[in-house]
């Protein structure tokens, strides 16, 4: 489930690609960073260690060099610090394993009146290793016999031996005194912490963190004109009437405003032409049709006279359809939130009583943002060729996940798979299947299909199983239905 969303976040979410992106090239830079960080940090604290222990150790042997041999014990338990010890031996310690050994032993001594120091790293377990030190192959090479330090680092004449003690910072140190004895001295120190609680991790964090408060104020003065522009392209493709965006923002964001605003008003202007231009037919056909029917009353021939009046009767249904669809084209009508259950049932109710052949089943009620009377005068054109040619319409309404129907379906002989898109062509009757006695001009499914479209949804016709035709307007459910906060 946490990955969907994280998905679902990343496809969806302007904000979500924003944060992961700046967060990507923080942690690939910082990262590469801190490595490098990381690496030169314990090098240089390894040779600050290093150093400040040779300085001690060299002082060290200066003391006891120029103090009686009986002071000895007290200046070694004195100089004993709790990461590092002194003592000296006879002899020259030339087995660099017991000398390891011994180094740790004396690392875990507790100090005069102090308690043990639990903090000091265990000795490395030489044990079934035929006494080789268990650790890296580096250090164990490193380990295998004494170094010596160079002029430079070491400050007394005569020469030291050098040893490192584990691979973080331990070392070890024995030099030969004016005395003949041997100065032993070993100094462990505790790797640092974690890592992921470092000041660097806690800086990379602390950054995320801003770079991400960041990323959601950029993220959303992006996403919020992109957002109105959405629902205005969404509202505008419906038919709703929408107002001007704001012409703000970057300057990409605003040219998009901008052209969208000059994209509307053309296609206003387009939609304002063509609606006066099929009104504008429809008015000026209607004086050569009444002139034509005036002189078809002087033809002297019966027969003939009924044909031309009956021909100019249908052109003056189609011009009155033309002038009809034009007006309500042209009104405008506002989108409002309306129950289309209700809608649908108060139709079919007023054409019941009327003696149509018309029922309802009945369902839960179904908000709906759209143009209602556009939509009744869509199911009412679907209700009426139902009862025209099946004689009875039965509408009910479905849910899916992707759309809302309003369905209407009859008995009557249905119209051939071939044909079933041909019939929302305006004016277009399907003689085998539709007969002119029964009336009409062909434009209620082409005006009820434009006015569904309208909506963002559409009219799908099918023949049922067993007869009669299955018509339904399909509405889009999952569109945004509420403007979007300024």
């Amino acid at each position: 489930m946490r990955c969907l969303w994280t998905r679902c976040l990343w496809t969806r979410s302007l904000t979500g690609q924003l944060i992961g992106f700046m967060l990507l090239a923080l942690m690939l830079s910082q990262g590469i960073s801190f490595l490098i960080y990381w690496d030169e940090r314990g090098h240089a604290l390894r040779e600050a260690l290093k150093e400040e222990f040779l300085v001690r150790s060299a002082s060290v042997a200066r003391l006891l060099e120029t103090t009686p041999r009986v002071y000895h014990a007290d200046i070694l338990h004195a100089v004993g610090t709790n990461y590092t010890r002194f003592w000296v031996t006879g002899e020259s310690p030339e087995d660099i394993v017991a000398w390891q050994q011994e180094a740790w032993r004396q690392l875990k001594q507790p100090l005069p009146a102090s308690p043990q120091h639990d903090d000091v790293p265990p000795a490395p377990d030489t044990a079934g290793t035929g006494g080789a030190l268990v650790g890296s192959p580096a250090v164990a090479a490193e380990a295998a016999s004494w170094s010596a330090l160079s002029a430079g680092a070491w400050a007394l004449s005569r020469p030291a031996r050098y040893v490192r003690l584990d691979q973080a910072y331990g070392s070890g140190l024995t030099v030969q005194l004016a005395n003949g004895q041997w100065l032993n001295a070993a100094f462990a120190k505790p790797a640092a912490g974690s890592v992921w609680l470092s000041r660097p991790s806690v800086s990379l964090a602390i950054t995320a963190l801003l770079l991400s408060l960041i990323a959601v104020l950029v993220a959303r003065r992006i996403a919020r004109p992109l957002r109105r522009l959405a629902y205005a392209a969404e509202a505008f493709g419906r038919g709703e009437e929408t107002a001007h965006l704001p012409e703000e923002g970057p300057s990409d964001i605003r040219r998009t405003a901008e052209a969208f605003n000059r994209m509307q008003e053309r296609l206003r202007r387009f939609v304002a032409d063509r609606t006066s231009m099929l009104a504008a037919i429809g008015h000026d056909l209607r004086t050569p049709i009444t002139s034509l029917r005036l002189r078809a009353e002087f033809v002297s021939d019966k027969e003939m006279r009924e044909k031309i009046l009956a021909t100019l009767d249908e052109m003056q249904m189609i011009t009155e359809a033309t002038l009809a669809f034009a007006r309500e084209d042209a009104a405008g009508e506002a989108t409002r939130l309306v129950d289309l259950t209700a809608l649908a049932e108060s139709l079919c109710n007023d054409l019941a009583d009327l003696g149509w052949d018309v029922s309802f089943v009945e369902n839960d009620r179904a908000p709906y943002r759209c143009r209602p009377a556009a939509l009744r005068r869509a199911l009412r054109n679907l209700i009426e060729n139902a009862v025209r040619y099946g004689s009875t319409a039965r509408v009910t309404l479905t849910r899916s996940a992707e759309w809302l129907e309003i369905v209407v379906e009859d008995d009557g002989p249905g119209i051939p798979d071939a044909q079933l898109e041909q019939v929302f062509a305006p004016f277009a009757r399907l003689e085998s299947s539709r007969s002119r006695a029964t009336g009409g001009v062909g434009l209620g499914l082409s005006i009820a299909r434009t006015m569904a479209r309208g909506h963002g949804g559409d009219i799908v016709l099918c023949n049922r199983q067993g007869g009669g035709l299955r018509a339904a307007i399909r509405l889009p459910q999952d569109r945004a239905l509420s403007a979007p906060a300024q």
